[in-house]
């Protein structure tokens, strides 16, 4: 007897679709069968596709707060725009910015993300909260000031000594980029990870202008700087990489550095065509993100998916579907060392169980109907941890109507 059951479904084993039942002990998988198993609780998966749960490897969830407000805009010109708004987020605003996302990306089938940004002592309450996990940095900027660097990676460390051990949320060092952070500063960010032992996450080589920023100020491009430094290493996951060689993938090869590649931003934000195929050929390891939805705008899996496949195509380069739902999952889980996305006894129970439709129908490949066909709205149930989050698509710990609400009143004293 598990503890519970999904039975009846078409489960994502190795890259293919196979009749089996999923039997969870705790927080993990136990056992996977194509003979019936007994529950405490079952799940009838039923004209179902069940999946490893999806993982939104790069984002700012809060940003959910400035969806729509700043548009048309190429990124310098966003972010200028936005630092501004950003500057009168509180620990208040932030938490209710937090939940309405982790509730959009729940009931679109991610169980995980990873966030930089600020006050994320809200953030971390609102994932608990909510059901989702998450990997969890400030976002830090020295800006060239040393007095400002102390300061900033003092709020980190306080927030990783905050919730060390804390159920589903686990922490990082951000950064936020070459050109918000000194070379001093990404070195003493460097060494205390080395010391600690802690993940690392920034953006790296997003637009032309970076690099050329890059260039001017360390005389190489962002990825030669970063490894130039030591910073560069299996700890170490990069931001969009939309502006790399084939020699700087080389390196990210070897030292088994992983990207998070964010296709939507990058279009959005006419940042660039990022050259996934050639990096997952040099053997890296590639996962997918949104980015904040105020340059998304929207906190997706299948959009990302699909817009991923599509680029790639448009580049002349094929990459096969199945890849593309490794990317989403379980290559997010391994760059921040998690052990989940895969269906395979042991993992993390984290799982999306999506409902077949008619915009799936004829059904002559459920990898190519999820990478093409799906939009979200199919997602039935999640599980985090072993625990049903959302069922019958409706969150189960959340008041979602409360948070629709809060949100719309932290926006209206905003002033936006």
């Amino acid at each position: 007897m598990f503890d519970l059951v999904i039975k009846n479904g078409l489960c994502f084993i190795n890259g293919e679709f196979v009749d089996c039942n999923i039997g969870v002990e705790g927080k993990r998988i136990a056992s996977l069968s194509k003979e019936k198993l007994k529950g405490e609780e079952e799940i009838n998966a039923q004209n179902c596709l069940v999946l490893p749960g999806f993982f939104n490897a790069h984002t700012h969830s809060a940003m959910t707060l400035l969806r729509g407000y700043a548009e048309a805009l190429p990124l310098k010109d966003w972010l200028e725009k936005v630092w501004k708004i950003e500057a009168k987020l509180d620990e208040t605003s932030i938490y209710w910015g937090a939940m309405i996302a982790c509730i959009e990306m729940l009931k679109n089938g991610y169980t995980c993300f990873a966030d930089m940004y600020i006050h994320m002592d809200s953030v971390a309450r609102a994932v608990q909260e909510s059901g989702i996990r998450a990997i969890l940095g400030y976002g830090m900027a020295d800006r060239g000031i040393p007095e400002r660097g102390e300061e900033e990676l003092r709020i980190a460390m306080k927030f990783i000594e905050n919730w060390k051990g804390k159920d589903r949320v686990k922490t990082m060092l951000t950064p936020h980029a070459i050109y918000t952070c000194s070379a001093d500063f990404l070195k003493r960010v460097n060494e205390v990870s080395k010391q600690k032992g802690l993940l690392k996450h920034i953006h790296a080589s997003e637009t032309l202008w970076e690099v050329k920023e890059s260039k001017k100020r360390f005389g190489r491009t962002p990825i030669s700087f970063l490894d130039s430094i030591g910073f560069l290493d299996e700890k170490t996951t990069l931001a969009h990489c939309v502006w790399i060689n084939d020699d700087e993938m080389k390196i990210l090869a070897e030292k088994r550095v992983s990207v998070a590649h964010c296709p939507s931003s990058n279009l959005k934000l006419s940042s660039g065509l990022a050259k996934i195929a050639e990096m997952i050929d040099q053997g890296v390891n590639v996962a997918i993100g949104t980015d904040g939805a105020a340059s998304n705008n929207l906190l997706n899996p299948f959009v990302e998916i699909r817009t991923a496949v599509l680029i790639q195509h448009l580049r002349r380069r094929f990459i096969s579907p199945q890849t593309f739902i490794r990317m989403a999952s379980e290559n997010g889980y391994k760059a921040y060392e998690i052990d989940g996305g895969k269906i395979e006894s042991g993992r993390i129970a984290d799982i999306v169980i999506l409902e077949l439709r008619s915009n799936h129908t004829p059904f002559y490949n459920f990898a190519n109907s999820v990478v093409f066909a799906t939009l979200g709205c199919e997602v039935r149930d999640v599980l985090v941890d072993g625990r049903v989050v959302v069922e019958d698509r409706q969150c189960v710990f959340v008041d979602e109507e409360k948070v629709i609400d809060k949100v719309i009143s932290v926006a209206n004293a905003l002033s936006l």
